[in-house]
């Protein structure tokens, strides 16, 4: 069988630079990194004959890649679009993209069932050699099926005659399994479209496979010649009784293709509290890489940017008839969104409202690009945080809720405060007191206690401390603690540093204070500030008498 192999560069694989499928020009312009970038922009800007200018989106695309901050939704209509593209063929010609693996039976040939995309999804690039695909837990796979069908050719020489004909042939089924159980049937369309829901746990990985099952049947005519000869006036008469038999023979082929993916639906859960002040302090856990958040004016930012490439697999399509084949540009450009980390963790905004108190979270190594992706890279390691704490201004009586976006698709959880516990957070009040004071050590007692009620605060059951000096103290169940330090000039101070609200219980605001030991210059110091401040404001009082009265007593030494 002979082969002719024509080449496709990727450049030549491109889409025209025009809009289709509803998705506008400025869009479309952004969907397309990893095109070839022009670098003569200002004769791109005159290219077009229609009178108008490019739009400023699709220049800046033409030189550079777009980073976009949000999931594209464009990119499932233009997908949707693009599988009305794939090429129509007859029984003898099939056509399929360089990620098909076709598949050859008795009369099948070149049979294949090859999956377009999976919508709506994510490829996370994660770290080097980590790059899941998220797929949404409900959603569609979209696919193409196509095959020939090799009639044999006919024998009409001699007394045994075989001639073929194709009686039927069709698509009669096309699946959708996850993890080998069929979840959805469709008819025999050559570009199906097929919908899952991936029920509960959809966070685990799994294996979507699209199935097509074809059917062909044949009519072969089988004739066998009986020759029978006479001698007759010495010539030879023959005679030839043909014996007929018509039989059909059918085939049924089975083709799939399979793609593993993570099911991705973002389950947000963590707590809330008020701060004394009024202030709304919120910590959020999630399940999965999220996008962020929005709280009231403010907003947490993840690490997480995106950008939208077409399938490269997709940039040719083989033809095979039987006799050879060729290899054509592709008419059909599916596009797949990624999303990669750009920032080295999350980032607050406005820094007025809202304040990142906490983040956990492991580092990654960040991953790299293609390189034909033409956009900035993290090269520090990143924060995959798993939970954040935040404190924003709040009004006790304003309504309030929390907007948490994923990365695929328009995944968004929102939460009420009723969806979350209540943490109460009190204000706390420490005192030190000096016991006793020696040349060498000062004596001090630690007295911790609720603000409010007065109520002693242990440490110890709290897995808490009170930091003094070098040392960490703790208090015990009347809330008080005696610790004896070395003493060094100066004065001795504590702070308490409560442990986050969010580990549970009654929370509390730290709190702090300080103690000056009376040494024998500090005593003088004080006796003296004691007795300067009533005599001061004794003669300010007479300066102010004698220039109301003019009695001249003043200065009181005038006589003297």
């Amino acid at each position: 069988m002979a082969t002719v192999v024509a080449t496709t560069s990727h450049s030549l694989a491109h889409p025209v630079n025009e809009t289709d499928h509803g998705v506008n020009e400025s869009t479309h312009a952004t969907l397309w990194s990893g095109d070839t970038d022009t670098a003569n922009l200002t004769a791109l800007a005159n290219s077009r004959g229609d009178g108008e200018s490019p739009s400023e989106l699709r220049l800046l695309a033409a030189g550079t890649d777009i980073p976009l901050d949000a999931p594209p939704a464009a990119v499932e209509q233009w997908n949707e679009g693009e599988l009305t593209e794939f090429p129509e063929t007859g029984p003898s010609e099939s056509v399929y993209p360089a990620r098909a693996e076709p598949v050859d039976g008795r009369f099948i040939a070149d049979a294949h069932a090859t999956l377009v995309t999976v919508q709506p999804s994510t490829r996370a690039r994660l770290s080097v050699g980590d790059a899941p695909l998220y797929v949404a837990d409900r959603g569609d796979v979209l696919g193409v099926v196509d095959y020939r069908i090799a009639v044999p050719r006919d024998d009409r020489s001699g007394l045994y005659r075989v001639s073929w004909r194709l009686a039927d042939h069709e698509i009669t089924e096309t699946r959708l399994l996850v993890n080998e159980s069929i979840v959805a049937r469709g008819d025999g369309t050559r570009t199906p479209t097929l919908a899952y829901d991936l029920d509960d746990a959809a966070d685990e990985p799994r294996t979507l496979t699209l199935e097509a099952e074809i059917a062909i049947s044949l009519i072969r005519t089988t004739r066998v010649g009986d020759r029978t000869c006479r001698s007759v006036n010495n010539s030879t008469n023959c005679t030839t009784t043909w014996t007929t038999s018509v039989r059909t023979i059918e085939e049924t082929r089975t083709v799939s293709d399979s793609i593993d993916v993570v099911g991705y639906e973002l389950d947000v859960s963590g707590a809330r509290t008020r701060y004394p002040n009024g202030d709304i302090g919120i910590v959020l856990y999630k399940n999965q890489p999220w996008l962020g958040y929005s709280l009231g004016e403010g907003s947490v930012s993840g690490v997480w940017r995106f950008y939208s490439a077409r399938d490269l697999s997709w940039d040719t399509l083989t033809r095979s008839d039987g006799t050879g084949e060729t290899v054509e540009h592709s008419p059909v450009h599916p596009l797949q969104v990624h999303a990669y980390p750009i920032k080295t963790g999350p980032t607050a905004a406005p820094r007025s409202h809202i304040e990142l108190v906490e983040t956990y979270g492991e580092q990654v190594v960040p991953p790299t690009l293609p390189e034909d992706i033409n956009l900035d890279v993290l090269t520090d390691p990143y924060t995959a945080s798993y939970g954040i704490a935040t404190r924003s201004a709040g009004d006790e009586t304003a309504p309030w809720q929390v907007t948490a976006r994923g990365l695929v698709g328009r995944e968004h959880v929102v939460l009420d405060p009723a969806d979350l516990p209540s943490v109460p957070m009190n204000r706390s009040n420490l005192t030190l007191a000096i016991e006793n004071t020696t040349g060498e050590t000062i004596t001090v007692r630690l007295d911790l206690r609720d603000a409010g009620s007065g109520a002693a605060i242990d440490t110890s059951e709290r897995n808490e401390s009170i930091h003094i000096a070098d040392r960490e103290v703790d208090t015990g169940p009347d809330g008080t603690a005696t610790v004896t330090l070395d003493r060094d000039v100066g004065g001795v101070s504590a702070r308490y540093e409560p442990r986050p609200w969010w580990f549970g219980g009654t929370a509390y605001v730290g709190d702090s204070d300080a103690v000056y030991p009376r040494g024998v210059v500090l005593q003088t110091v004080r006796t003296l500030f004691e007795f300067a401040i009533p005599l001061a404001l004794l003669l300010f009082g007479v300066f102010v008498i004698d220039r109301l009265t003019g009695w001249a007593v003043w200065p009181p030494w005038r006589g003297l």
